[in-house]
C-alpha cells in the first residue's frame, strides 16, 4: 500500500557524482549545515544497495543515509536526469519505522512493475512540484501524474478561490450533464475532506443523495471515480477528480495514492500561494497598503500599453501633516495616512492607478476622456482630503496641495516620469499660492 507522501529529500549532484545542493529537508535529516556536505560524494551520506544510472531504466532503490550524530535512516531513492545527463538530482523519501512510508515499504523492495511505476511517479512528480510557479502549474501536473497513476480516462482538477470551487486543469466529462444550480464539481470532496471511491454509478448517488448524481456519470459516459481533497496544514485548496469510460475495480493502493499525489499538490500551492502573499507584501507601502513605487510604475506602464483618449496625471502633497507628527507622534500620522489612502482610492475609478511616493506625497495616473477632465477629479480628490478627521483635535486639520498635468493619447510615447515633474512642479505652485488647491498643466500631445 502506497501511504500518504512525506517530505521529499533532494541532492543535487554533478556529473562526477558531488554533491553541489541539497534541499532543506536532506539538512534536516542528516543534522549538519550545507556548507559541509556541499563538495562532498554521494556516498558520504548515502550508503546505495545498487548504484544509481540515471535515465529511464532506473529503479528505485532501497539505500540507508547516514546522519551527522550517528543515526542511520532507510530510505528510498531514485535518480531523475534533469539536464541531458550533465547532471542528476537524487530523490530520497523516508522509510524508517516513524515514516508513513513505512506502511508501504516495510520488509519489501519494490514488489511488482505497477508498484515501481507508481513511485517512478511518485518521484518524478516531486522534482517537477518543486519547481512549479503557479498554482495552474500544479494543477497541469497533477492532472498528467494522476492520469499515469490511474491510467484515467480524464482527470479534472479544482481550486478553491475568491470565486468559489473553479476547475482549473483538465477534462470535466460531468460538466455537459451538471445539475443546474447544483454545488460545483469537487465541492463534495472538498466538503468531505477524504478520498471518495466511486466504484459505479449507484455509488455516485450514496455521496451526493440530493441530485441524482448516478444519472449524470451514466449520461456522461462515466462508470467509476476517484475523487481526491487538496489539502495543507487543515486547510482544503481543492479537489482532484479521476474519471473511468470502463467498469474500474480499485486495489488497496488507489487511495494512498491519490492522497500522496494530492498531497504533492497541496504543498506546492501553499508554497506557491505563500510567495505570491510575501511579493505582494514587498510591492506594497506598509502604511497605506496603497502600491509601492515600483508596483505603481509596472500598473501605469500597462495602462500606457491601453487605449485612451487622455491621460491625466495628478500629484498630491499633504498640507498641515508636520504639525500632526511633530504634536502627535508618528502613529498618529500614519493613521492619517492610512485614512487619506482610503479616501483617495474611494475618489477615483477601478481602473485608475494610486500610489504613495513617500512622507505624505500620493499620486494618480488617470485615464479621462479629455484633458481638462483630470482637473476635475483633482478637485474631487481634493476635496476628499479636506473633509474632517475623526482622530484629530479641532485645532488640526489636513487639505491637500495638488498639481495636475494633463496629455492627449494621440502624439508620441509618453514618459511618465516626465509628466510626474510636470505634476509634481504644478503641485508646488498650489502650495506657494496657500495650499489646499488644485494647480493644472495642460498638454495637447504625449511627452517625447
Amino acid at each position: 500500500m502506497l501511504p500518504q507522501l512525506t517530505p521529499c529529500g533532494l541532492i543535487t549532484l554533478d556529473p562526477h557524482g558531488t554533491i553541489v545542493d541539497l534541499n532543506p529537508t536532506i539538512l534536516d535529516w542528516i543534522g549538519a549545515p550545507r556548507a559541509e556536505l556541499i563538495g562532498r560524494p554521494l556516498e558520504a551520506v548515502l550508503t546505495l544497495r545498487m548504484p544509481l544510472t540515471g535515465g529511464d531504466g532506473q529503479l528505485p532503490t532501497d539505500a540507508t543515509m547516514h546522519g551527522s550524530s550517528g543515526v542511520v535512516r532507510p530510505v528510498v531513492v531514485g535518480v531523475i536526469d534533469t539536464d541531458g545527463g550533465a547532471g542528476r538530482q537524487v530523490a530520497v523519501y523516508d522509510v524508517s519505522a516513524r515514516s508513513a512510508f513505512a506502511l508501504g515499504f516495510r520488509g519489501a523492495e519494490a514488489k511488482t512493475a505497477r508498484g515501481r511505476q507508481r513511485l517512478q511517479i511518485l518521484l518524478g512528480a516531486a522534482v517537477g512540484f518543486a519547481g512549479i510557479r503557479s498554482e495552474a502549474e500544479a494543477a497541469e501536473l497533477l492532472v498528467d501524474a494522476a492520469q499515469r497513476a490511474f491510467a484515467a480516462t480524464f482527470v479534472s482538477v479544482h481550486l478553491t478561490g475568491e470565486d468559489g470551487v473553479v476547475q482549473v486543469a483538465g477534462v470535466n466529462p460531468l460538466l455537459d450533464h451538471w445539475p443546474e444550480g447544483f454545488r460545483p464539481t469537487g465541492a463534495v470532496t472538498i466538503a468531505g475532506g477524504e478520498v471518495l471511491v466511486v466504484r459505479t454509478p449507484e455509488d455516485a448517488d450514496t455521496y451526493v443523495p440530493e441530485v441524482p448524481m448516478g444519472e449524470v456519470f451514466r449520461a456522461a459516459g462515466i462508470q467509476a471515480a476517484l475523487a481526491s481533497p487538496i489539502r495543507s496544514k487543515g486547510e482544503t485548496l481543492g479537489s482532484m477528480i479521476c474519471y473511468f469510460d470502463h467498469p474500474r475495480e480499485f486495489d488497496e493502493e488507489a487511495v494512498p495514492l491519490a492522497e500522496a499525489l494530492s498531497n504533492q499538490t497541496a504543498q506546492a500551492i501553499a508554497r506557491v500561494r505563500l510567495e505570491e502573499t510575501v511579493l505582494r507584501a514587498a510591492m506594497h507601502d506598509a502604511v497605506t497598503g496603497l502600491p509601492s513605487r515600483r508596483l505603481f510604475e509596472d500598473d501605469v506602464e500597462r495602462m500606457l500599453q491601453s487605449d485612451f483618449q487622455a491621460l491625466g496625471v495628478i500629484f498630491i502633497d499633504l498640507d498641515g501633516f508636520k504639525s500632526i507628527n511633530d504634536r502627535l507622534g508618528h502613529a498618529a500620522g500614519d493613521t492619517i495616512l492610512r485614512e487619506v489612502g482610503g479616501r483617495l482610492r474611494r475618489v477615483i475609478r477601478e481602473g485608475d492607478v494610486l500610489g504613495r511616493f513617500g512622507g505624505d506625497e500620493f499620486i494618480v495616473v488617470a485615464a479621462v476622456d479629455r484633458p481638462d477632465d483630470t482637473a476635475a477629479l483633482a478637485e474631487r480628490l481634493r476635496a476628499s482630503v479636506a473633509e474632517p478627521y475623526a482622530a484629530l483635535p479641532t485645532e488640526l486639520s489636513i487639505t491637500a496641495s495638488i498639481g495636475t498635468v494633463s496629455v492627449d493619447g494621440a502624439g508620441g510615447p509618453l514618459v511618465i516620469d516626465q509628466l510626474i515633474r510636470a505634476a509634481d512642479h504644478a503641485m508646488y505652485e498650489a502650495k506657494m499660492s496657500g495650499g489646499d488647491r488644485v494647480a493644472t498643466i495642460t498638454r495637447l500631445r504625449g511627452v517625447a
